[in-house]
């Protein structure tokens, strides 16, 4: 009797540890489909807003401008308040910004929001949710955690995306089709801060196993001392740089090849679906073979690809490369974000560190938040036809080949991502 106890008490354990790490995976995506709606309806909210690719970028800027802001006090607040509760926090803020957005206001409204998005779904959220995901994974299963993690960010992108587009398709006029898509995004934050609430437990140091003497958070000049601590930065820099540039693949179809809104919308859906497959393959790689290893491997991947977009000629004939392409960027450019935060446990970062160190490191490699967006619009922008999309693409190309040199460093300095 006592032993069937002991397993029934291990099997709750074993469903609770697996459904607080699915309740991250929905967070960790719904959260953040309202500021990036681009991605997927880029021409679409040009249309009904009366906005240029340019105007569009500039929200996105508003957006990061103000998550620069918030990453470093967010990872500040990681360290010192629970995750659930910062979470949960989080998620209702912005759904209700994405209710607001249905009301299609003007273009001061909606930088207003994109704005109040970069503090909701930063401040008490980014650093909070790394920490958790951290956690999970304790000291042995680093790769597989995040892996894992970005893997059903990825799915729950995927469906979300789905479900956004089929909303669209269905409501026939493109302001409704829009309009139904942000009502998808808007309710799945209030579904995720729900699911965290009751899943995700006050103390993470309980969930890893923390020993009470590496509970405490170290100074933050320790950490800005560490070469480390600025190539991750310059990694996570240039892996979401060339994240971005996904974005402008439905634009492209569309622009360049002659397709339809849906057809763009359907190749965001295939980008995005692909990410799952991306984020566990690598995870796994990674606890095989080094992160690092990994990481060169997809930024060489994505030297090749972005600059096959860049200079291959775009037109019909062209269709199963275009898909090849977007294949081989989504693959390397999910790889890269599936993986790059396991390298926290090779700099020997402690837990009750982490948030500290994710926000350095955040608010200098997502800084694309600000010129990203922009920059991107500004390339198809300020040149005729599609070779605003050719000369964006050949300078994503040299992205990843600064950001494979700075993996290269991280590599020789710990021999793939192992302490000497």
């Amino acid at each position: 009797m006592a032993d069937t106890r002991h397993d029934i008490a291990e099997d709750i354990e074993r469903w609770r540890r697996w459904l607080f790490l699915g309740a991250l995976m929905l967070a960790g995506e719904a959260i953040y489909m309202l500021p990036y709606m681009r991605k997927t309806f880029q021409t679409s909210m040009e249309q009904v807003f009366q906005v240029s690719a340019t105007e569009l970028g500039l929200l996105n800027s508003m957006f990061g401008i103000l998550a620069l802001a918030c990453y470093f006090p967010g990872g500040w607040l990681a360290d010192r308040f629970p995750a659930r509760k910062l979470l949960t926090f989080s998620l209702v803020a912005t759904s209700l910004g994405g209710f607001y957005m249905v009301t299609i206001p003007s273009y001061g409204g909606l930088l207003a929001v994109h704005g109040f998005w970069g503090i909701t779904s930063i401040l008490t959220f980014w650093a909070a949710l790394i920490k958790a995901a951290r956690a999970w994974g304790g000291a042995q299963h680093q790769g597989v955690s995040f892996g894992l993690l970005d893997g059903g960010r990825g799915l729950v992108d995927a469906l979300l995306v789905t479900a956004a587009t089929v909303a669209f398709a269905w409501a026939g006029a493109t302001k409704a089709g829009l309009v139904s898509a942000i009502y998808v995004y808007s309710i799945a934050p209030l579904v995720a801060a729900v699911a965290i609430w009751f899943l995700v437990p006050d103390s993470l140091h309980e969930v890893a196993h923390t020993p009470a003497a590496e509970r405490h958070p170290y100074p933050v000049r320790a950490a800005l001392a560490l070469p480390e601590t600025w190539l991750l930065a310059l990694v996570i820099l240039t892996s979401y740089l060339l994240y971005i540039g996904t974005f402008d693949f439905p634009a492209f179809a569309e622009k360049a090849y002659g397709q339809t809104k849906l057809f763009g919308a359907q190749l965001a859906t295939f980008r995005d679906w692909l990410r799952p497959l991306a984020a566990l393959g690598v995870g796994l790689l990674a606890d095989r073979i080094s992160p690092t290893r990994a990481i060169m491997g997809a930024f060489l991947l994505l030297i090749g690809a972005y600059g096959a977009m860049a200079v291959l000629p775009a037109d019909r004939g062209m269709m199963a490369m275009l898909w090849i392409e977007v294949f081989a960027v989504a693959i390397a450019v999910f790889a890269l974000r599936g993986v790059y935060y396991s390298l926290l446990q090779a700099g020997g970062v402690p837990l009750a560190s982490t948030g500290m160190v994710v926000g350095i490191v955040s608010a200098i490699g997502y800084t694309p938040d600000i010129f990203g967006h922009l920059m991107a619009g500004l390339f198809v922008d300020s040149f005729a036809g599609v070779k605003g999309y050719h000369v964006y693409f050949g300078f994503l190309s040299l992205v990843a080949c600064a950001g494979f040199v700075a993996t290269f460093v991280l590599h020789l300095r710990h021999k793939g991502g192992r302490k000497p």
